[in-house]
């Protein structure tokens, strides 16, 4: 800053505030603001309000609104307000910069506070106060606050589009959907209200609401969009939200860095590899990908297609000091996904390494990574340093993983007392995983203790039924399964059938178990009759039959594995894709060990490898063998 100072003394084209005592205050303001913009840091900006002061041009009412411009912006709200204090009948531009800077500090309805002072000393504030002040309420979630200060507004204030949009977004927020479109309503005209209107719907779920203002709306914007697609995605409406994407740029426009990012988790859902390498290339042709936030996506996208060597070639991009925890997570968790546990914890501690601190989602990667790779001792030191060094509370998540961890492992007991431990009730997630690894070890014990617990905390739930069903299937208890079965069906609970999805050409072809509507099926069906007749004459396999918990003879139970999802699309696979060219397969539910067996087999015979993505992790079958090693 001392050569700023200097400049201010020598340069010819400024007055100089040492020499002069009576500077040409017409010409002062003027140089004063062009400093002051030139101005970096808070420690610069101090040397020339102490300029100021010496001088007394800090008098000059543009100066002091500049000081209290910067400050604010720059974060320090006790500077802004120790100058504004001191000076006497301060500015609309000041108060108003005053209100921004209590809205976006640590404690947002203070600027309220300030309003309310500012009132009582007779002063009325304009648009652009009450923006500032709709923005706290909306950041504090103010209900009551922000309906207040919407009344002022039509008391006292002038409403513009930015300001409508303001009201409509802080109504959205606190779910007040009708107070919203009254607000909208009044403002019909504007655009900014259209896009918050919808974006309101869509963050409430309500898309049919959304979608239908969206058809009306009589510009559409990129933001509206923008906003149909993340309401679709939040719903889990994944076709939908590509369906609207495509749409959107069938109607010219271009999607920017907010509408890639919002599409990609529903690529990443449908295992839509093609789409997600088309977003890659489009963000690099558009000059996006060097976006953390975007590449950060890309590499959660690679990872959930199944191609995790693009998502670390992506990574690997981005040095480990640009690397945000984000983009660490996704990293960690897409190895541990894939069954590369020890990599994964190699890469938690290149993170570690990199000063970067872990958060919690970080540790539910590393928790899978040790379930997934049978790492139990490393797993419970984990979940211990994480309470213990990193000081972040267990969520149910990572219960979650603790409990899939010792219950692969067979240490049902330890895993139950886990569950105990927990502070509140355990969720339907946590009590399935452990009710799952009872199925695994046939533990009827503990089973059907959880088992009545999660018929009753989740009695629309079908999965808690049949897992419990089929842990009494799988030691032959056919009456205690019959009686789940019922209690399901007089509940009016249906089972979630097996669905398998494969992408051919940008198309997701999906089938059900005993699926008998793609227009093709009668060749798919011979493909894998083929496929398990040259797997019993090749290579001598024999169909687990013990996979199929019903009371049948073998060869109804033979015919029922065929039927599966995950052989159903594999056979379309083989006969639509070129020879040695990989499949790729993502299951709605866990892979069965008679098909994981078959595809094992398939992978050799037939010369490919095929990735499948179930309920709970990747398979990487090539040349019979699998990356899980039996293990999962």
């Amino acid at each position: 800053m001392a050569t700023a100072v200097k400049s201010i003394a020598t340069n010819p084209t400024i007055p100089n505030y040492r020499r002069n005592k009576r500077p040409d205050r017409s010409r002062s303001s003027s140089s004063i603001i062009s400093i002051l913009k030139i101005c970096k840091n808070m420690k610069e900006l101090q040397q020339i309000h102490a300029n100021l002061i010496k001088t007394s041009l800090i008098h000059d009412m543009s100066a002091v609104n500049a000081i209290i411009e910067f400050s604010v912006i720059h974060g320090n709200l006790p500077y802004a307000l120790s100058v504004f204090e001191t000076t006497p009948n301060p500015t609309l531009f000041a108060k108003n910069f005053m209100i921004r800077g209590h809205a976006q500090s640590e404690f947002p309805l203070s600027a309220i506070t300030f309003y309310v002072r500012m009132l009582s000393e007779g002063f009325e504030f304009n648009k652009f106060g009450f923006s500032f002040l709709i923005q706290a309420c909306l950041r504090s979630q103010a209900a009551e606050e922000g309906k207040q200060i919407h009344g002022q507004i039509l008391k006292f204030g002038e409403i513009d589009a930015h300001l409508a949009s303001s009201i409509i977004c802080f109504y959205s927020e606190i779910q007040d959907l009708d107070s919203a479109h009254r607000a909208f309503e009044s403002d019909l005209g504007s655009i900014a209200s259209w896009n918050a209107m919808i974006d309101g719907y869509s963050k409430s779920g309500d898309m049919e609401m959304a979608r239908r203002l969206f058809d009306e709306m009589p510009q559409k914007t990129l933001i509206a969009w923008t906003a149909l697609i993340t309401g679709f995605v939040h719903l889990g409406r994944f076709i939908e939200a590509l369906e609207v994407f495509e749409t959107m740029q069938r109607s010219g426009f271009r999607p920017d860095e907010r509408t890639l990012v919002s599409v990609l988790p529903s690529i990443s859902h449908l295992g839509a590899l093609s789409l997600g390498k088309w977003v890659h290339s489009y963000a690099e042709n558009s000059g996006m990908e060097s976006s953390i936030f975007l590449r950060s996506a890309l590499v959660d996208m690679y990872s959930k297609c199944g191609s995790i060597e693009n998502a670390l070639e992506l990574f690997e991009k981005m040095g480990p000091t640009k690397r945000n925890v984000v983009m660490w997570n996704a990293m960690i968790g897409g190895l541990a996904m894939h069954g590369h546990g020890r990599d994964a914890l190699e890469l938690f501690q290149e993170m570690l390494a990199s000063g970067t601190k872990p958060t919690d989602v970080t540790f539910v990667g590393v928790l899978r990574a040790c379930s997934h790779a049978g790492m139990v001792d490393k797993g419970l030191k984990y979940f211990e340093a994480m309470k213990d060094l990193y000081e972040l509370e267990p969520t149910t998540e990572h219960y979650g993983c603790m409990v899939d961890l010792l219950g692969r492992a067979g240490r049902l007991q330890e895993a139950e007392g886990l569950v105990r431990s927990m502070s509140g009730q355990p969720d339907v997630v946590v009590l399935k995983t452990l009710l799952g690894a009872c199925r695994v070890y046939g533990n009827v014990d503990i089973g059907e203790r959880i088992g009545r617990e999660l018929l009753e905390l989740a009695s629309d739930d079908s999965s808690c039924y049949v897992l419990l069903a089929n842990l009494y299937a799988s030691v032959g208890r056919w009456v205690d399964a019959g009686k789940v079965r019922n209690l399901m069906k007089e509940r009016g609970v249906k089972k979630i059938a097996g669905c398998s999805s494969i992408e051919l050409d940008n198309v997701a072809h999906e089938f059900h178990a005993g699926d008998m509507s793609h227009p093709r099926i009668k060749e798919i069906y011979a493909k894998v009759e083929e496929m398990g007749q040259r797997s019993k004459v090749e290579e001598g396999y024999t169909p687990d039959t013990s996979q199929v918990l019903a009371d049948i003879d073998e060869e109804e139970k033979e015919t029922a594995l065929y039927r599966h999802s995950e052989k159903l699309a594999i056979a379309f696979g083989l006969i639509n894709t070129i020879p040695g060219s990989t499949i790729r397969i993502v299951k709605n539910l866990r892979v069965c060990l008679d098909c994981h067996s078959v595809t094992k087999l398939v992978s050799k015979l037939y010369d490919r490898e095929i990735i499948v993505r179930d309920q709970n992790r990747f398979h990487h079958f090539k040349n019979g063998v699998c990356s899980c090693n039996e293990y999962w």
